[in-house]
C-alpha cells in the first residue's frame, strides 16, 4: 500500500472541517482514510482522545457556529467544577445566543439563551461560556447546597489543581442579576448569600453548610491558627479560634502513607496547645450528618460555646 498523502498544516494535527480541508486541496479519499478520526459529522481529527471531554470539545470546535459556545454541564466541566456524583455527560452542551436557533445532532446538547460579549471566553482554547455564566446554568439543575459549593470553588480556586480564583463573589452575584427571573433563579438567589472564600473541596463546603443550618457559629475557612503566644500551628479546614477547636475533612486522599504522617504532625501540634480537633469523613458526611452536628455540638460546649443545635435543619446530602 503506498504511503498516505501528508495532510497541509494545520490539518496534520487536531480536528478540521472536511469542507475546510478540501477548499485546500485534500481529496476525498485522503479524507477517507482510517488515520483520521470521524468524532463529529462533517469533522476529521489526529491525535485526540474521544473519552476526555476537552478533546471531544476540539473535535467539535471546527463545525460549532463561530457565535456558540460551550455552556452548562459542558463549560462545568472544562472548569472543572466540584460537582455531584454522576453529574458528568458524554454529550456536548453548547448554547447559541438568542434568537439564533439552538444547535443540535449526534452527541450535543443544544440551547438557545441570551450571550453578551463578555459572557463568553476562550478557555483552552475553546470558546466557553464565562465561569460566572456557567455557574449560573448549572445552577439551574443543582439544588442550593450544590450551587453554594460550586460557588464557594469558583470565588476559593484549587491550589490542588493549579486553579485561581475564577471570579469574585461580586462578579457571580452581577451575573445572576442579569439573569434576575429566569430558571434557577430561586436557587441562586438563595445560595449567593452562602457561598464563601476558602473552602478547598465540595465536602469542605458541605461540611460548613450542615453545621451552620444546624446553629452552630459560622467557622473560619482555611486561615492559619496560632498558638496564644502567636505562633503559627497550621491551616486546618474549619476553625472556631474562640473556642479553640478545628475540623479536619479526611478525604480519601488523606489515605496516602505522606499525608497520613502530615495529618498526625498537624492534629497532634493542635493537641499540644490544648485545642481540639474534630474528624469526619465521607462516612459522617453523607450517611450520618444528625451524629456528626451532634459531635461538633458536644467539642465546641466542651471548650465553652453556649449555644443550641436544631436537628430538623439537618437533612443529607448527595454524593
Amino acid at each position: 500500500m503506498p504511503p498516505r498523502a501528508p495532510l497541509p498544516e494545520p490539518f496534520d494535527r487536531g480536528a478540521f472541517s472536511v469542507r475546510d480541508a478540501m477548499a485546500r486541496g485534500v481529496t476525498r479519499d485522503r479524507l477517507r482514510s482510517d488515520d483520521l478520526q470521524r468524532v463529529f459529522h462533517g469533522v476529521r481529527a489526529t491525535g485526540l482522545d474521544p473519552s476526555l471531554l476537552v478533546d471531544r470539545c476540539r473535535a467539535y470546535a471546527p463545525r460549532m457556529n463561530p457565535t456558540h459556545a460551550f455552556s452548562h454541564l459542558t463549560a462545568a466541566e472544562l472548569y472543572r467544577f466540584p460537582l455531584p456524583v454522576g453529574r458528568r455527560s458524554l454529550q456536548l452542551h453548547v448554547t447559541a445566543p438568542s434568537p439564533a436557533r439552538a444547535p443540535g445532532g449526534r452527541g450535543i446538547v443544544g440551547h438557545q439563551s441570551r450571550l453578551w460579549p463578555l459572557d463568553v471566553v476562550t478557555f483552552r482554547g475553546l470558546r466557553v461560556v464565562s465561569p460566572v455564566v456557567a455557574w449560573c446554568q448549572i445552577a439551574e439543575t443543582l439544588g442550593v447546597d450544590d450551587a453554594v459549593a460550586i460557588g464557594d470553588w469558583v470565588v476559593t480556586g484549587s491550589p490542588f489543581q493549579n486553579m485561581l480564583p475564577l471570579a469574585t463573589l461580586d462578579e457571580v452575584a452581577a451575573a445572576s442579576g442579569a439573569r434576575s427571573g429566569g430558571w434557577g433563579h430561586r436557587v441562586r438567589e438563595a445560595a449567593i448569600p452562602l457561598i464563601r472564600e476558602g473552602p478547598l473541596s465540595r465536602p469542605e463546603s458541605l461540611l460548613r453548610l450542615l453545621l451552620v443550618r444546624a446553629g452552630l457559629p459560622e467557622p473560619l475557612l482555611n486561615a492559619m491558627c496560632f498558638t496564644d503566644e502567636g505562633e503559627p500551628i497550621a491551616v486546618p479546614d474549619l476553625a472556631w479560634v474562640e473556642f479553640k477547636t478545628v475540623a479536619q475533612y479526611e478525604g480519601d486522599h488523606h489515605r496516602g502513607q505522606a499525608q497520613f504522617r502530615r495529618d498526625i504532625r498537624r492534629d497532634e501540634r493542635f493537641v499540644d496547645h490544648d485545642w481540639t480537633v474534630v474528624k469526619a469523613t465521607a462516612e459522617d458526611l453523607f450517611a450520618r450528618p444528625r451524629e456528626l452536628v451532634e459531635r461538633f455540638a458536644r467539642r465546641l460546649r466542651a471548650k465553652g460555646w453556649r449555644g443550641s443545635i436544631d436537628l430538623r435543619h439537618v437533612g443529607r446530602f448527595s454524593r
